[in-house]
């Protein structure tokens, strides 16, 4: 049974993580460089990155008691790191290596707290990576939408006429945007996460996808029932990946919204700042990594000094896996678009 760190050993954890971090990526390199682990090969510089993106998610676990979640984002690197071809030998050393270093910085009795869940954790290392060549063996991964072929080949013609054939059959922009669009773009993420496809054909398709969105607002616009409400729509910050404000900026317009998208790594104060200016009557953020969560709780405590009526919806894996964090500070956590747009609305807050 896990037990979550005190607030003192999560006070103690952030106020040395600058070292904390040095000496996991130390451990890394000596690792690396001076025991010829060529089992880290495949892994290259790819394990000193996910070992830091690891200590920026135990300080949010550690802050704010989220130790159950901590097993799922590791079901989620063990995925990661198998598909890869790194392996268990690669997770279990960044695990070791924040164990370790908690151990050798921090002092009894704070250091126990802080490390018992990830000896737990590794201790399950074995049974996770069964669990995902399990899913794997089961469920092969393969693409469902006929979207993705012409998406990672930048084919925009060929993707455009399938949009344009489902518009003729009655279906419509939004629909299409929420149960075509989305669901092609999660599977070339996972295509990309999997390694099945190279980075240039994540990013044709990211460019083709922008190219197809920029079409959708002007498509049946006379049709669009303005619901006369302004949205701003942004990543939380500190997230680069923007495409997904930009899907559901063009979803909010075809179902009446008057939607403004920030696009992705704007500083809290200035999300803060365009609530202030701009007065809309909701404020749409993606919470894709739970690392993130405090960026998104900072927006929160600085668009707060400037108004009450805005509604701040939220959604994203990272928010799903901290809704109960999310709503005691009064954010609206949304499954999906379309449930975002219920809650705007005034819908109910549960996720």
């Amino acid at each position: 049974m896990n037990i979550a760190p005190s607030y003192t050993s999560s006070h103690l954890f952030e106020s040395e993580y600058p070292k904390l971090s040095a000496m996991v990526q130390k451990r890394l390199e000596l690792e690396w460089h001076y025991h010829q682990r060529s089992d880290l090969e495949p892994a290259g510089y790819h394990l000193f990155q996910y070992a830091l993106e690891f200590g920026r998610l135990l300080k949010v676990v550690y802050r704010h008691q989220l130790t159950e979640a901590l097993h799922e984002e590791a079901f989620w690197y063990a995925e990661v790191f198998d598909a890869r071809g790194w392996g268990y030998d690669a997770f279990a050393l960044l695990l070791d290596s924040w164990i370790i270093a908690i151990q050798g910085i921090i002092k009894p009795p704070e250091c126990n707290e802080l490390a018992q869940p990830l000896q737990q954790l590794r201790e399950t290392l074995p049974s996770l990576f069964k669990k995902t060549r399990l899913k794997k063996g089961i469920e092969p991964f393969t693409t469902h939408s006929p979207l993705v072929k012409h998406l990672i080949q930048g084919d925009v013609d060929e993707a455009r006429s399938i949009i344009t054939s489902l518009i003729n059959t009655n279906r419509t922009p939004d629909r299409i945007i929420l149960e075509e669009l989305l669901t092609a773009m999660a599977e070339i993420g996972q295509l990309w996460e999997f390694h099945k496809i190279e980075i240039f054909q994540e990013h044709l398709a990211t460019e083709t996808i922008r190219h197809l969105l920029a079409g959708f607002p002007f498509i049946n616009q006379q049709s669009v029932h303005a619901l006369g409400l302004t949205a701003l729509v942004s990543c939380v910050p500190g997230d680069i990946h923007d495409l997904i404000p930009l899907a559901l900026c063009t979803y909010l317009e075809l179902r009446g919204w008057k939607a403004k998208n920030l696009g992705g790594s704007l500083p809290a104060e200035q999300i803060a700042h365009a609530v202030e200016r701009l007065n809309p009557h909701a404020l749409f953020l993606t919470l894709t990594m739970l690392s993130m969560l405090d960026n998104a709780l900072e927006v929160v405590e600085l668009t707060g000094k400037y108004t009450r009526d805005c509604r701040i919806v939220i959604g994203g894996h990272g928010a799903t896996l901290s809704s109960h964090i999310l709503e005691k500070h009064g954010i609206l956590v949304a499954r999906d678009f379309d449930h975002g747009y219920n809650l705007a609305l005034g819908g109910k807050t549960h996720a």
